[in-house]
């Protein structure tokens, strides 16, 4: 099956390994716990997040093993925050396939998640240094807090541009960001370059969500693997709803106004939204993002991993899914 690192063979060997890392830990659990994880297996994403740690290390002289296995902690941790994201959201499904709570109900959902958190704490208190055990305690408040806000600002019709932008910071960022400092930080490298790298995945990680909440308007749900304007459907202000909303005449707000949102009404909406510049204002906030992570980029030291990381960049920018 072609996945997003096809290409690079010897990173899709390595993230087959951080998969088989994570589910040798669940097969030596419960097994409807190792049912579970493999569920979540069934459609692959693009472990992004894990491809990041191992390609933060190239540039440093890393353990294998050990950087393997904080890929693993990483990619660990992002599968609970989505399955706990799939509960809060009632989701039937994600990248195409039924969710866990939809498929297991949510109690067998919220305890496989627990397990992944845990097994992520595990595994970087068994290997990691004590500075990856207190940026990852520090991840987990942060996303919390982001969720938290998210749910708070549901139905919020004068959500700002500046706290939409803090909330994807904490929910997303803020874990690419984490996956690039863990991976430099492992293999050595220096404080200034760790800098750089964890700089590079706090701006590549704005740039992808505010993609994805673009793709939540503009894709076709068999691209993305779930229903499209969900977050909308749900009360939640992105940002093509946000820009949409500074050129409005009144006419969106009143169909965003509305509970429950009809189908209609969003599809309604998402037209709107267009037609006001919402599209198109949060694309060229993705691409200053992305301007961002190309300077970054531009202060590495020249090798394949800086010419992987910018071929990435730029097909995150471009993508469909």
């Amino acid at each position: 099956m072609k996945t997003f690192w096809s290409g690079r063979p010897e990173l899709e060997r390595e993230l087959e390994e951080v998969r088989g890392t994570i589910l040798r830990r669940a097969a030596s659990e419960d097994p409807d716990v190792q049912a579970a994880v493999q569920h979540l297996f069934a459609a692959p994403g693009k472990m992004l997040r894990p491809a990041f740690v191992l390609i933060a290390s190239r540039f440093g002289t890393p353990d294998r093993e050990r950087i393997l296995r904080a890929a693993a902690a990483v990619e660990m941790l992002h599968m609970a925050t989505l399955v706990h994201d799939d509960i809060i959201d009632g989701a039937a499904t994600r990248r195409g396939v039924a969710t866990l709570q939809a498929l297991k109900g949510a109690r067998t959902a919220v305890l496989t998640g627990d397990w992944l958190l845990a097994a992520c704490v595990s595994l970087v208190a068994e290997r990691g240094s004590i500075e990856d055990a207190r940026a990852l305690s520090r991840l987990v408040a942060r996303i919390c807090g982001s969720e938290i806000a998210q749910s708070t600002d549901r139905y919020v019709m004068h959500t700002s541009l500046r706290r939409y932008l803090r909330r994807i910071a904490g929910k997303t960022a803020a874990l690419f960001a984490l996956s690039f400092h863990v991976g430099a930080q492992e293999s050595g490298c220096s404080a200034e370059l760790c800098s750089i790298l964890r700089r590079l995945g706090y701006n590549l990680g704005m740039g992808f969500q505010i993609i994805d909440d673009i793709l939540d308007f503009a894709a076709a749900g068999s691209q993305t693997g779930k229903p499209t304007q969900s977050d909308l459907a749900q009360g939640i202000l992105t940002l093509p709803a946000i820009m949409g909303l500074r050129a409005d005449d009144g006419r969106l707000r009143g169909l965003l106004d509305r509970r429950p949102r009809s189908r209609r009404a969003l599809a309604r909406a998402s037209r709107l939204i267009a037609e006001r510049g919402g599209m198109q204002g949060a694309r060229d906030l993705a691409v200053q993002f992305t301007e961002r992570s190309r300077r970054e980029i531009g202060r590495l030291p020249c090798n394949e991993a800086r010419t992987m990381l910018l071929e990435t960049t730029e097909s995150l920018l471009i993508r469909s899914y």
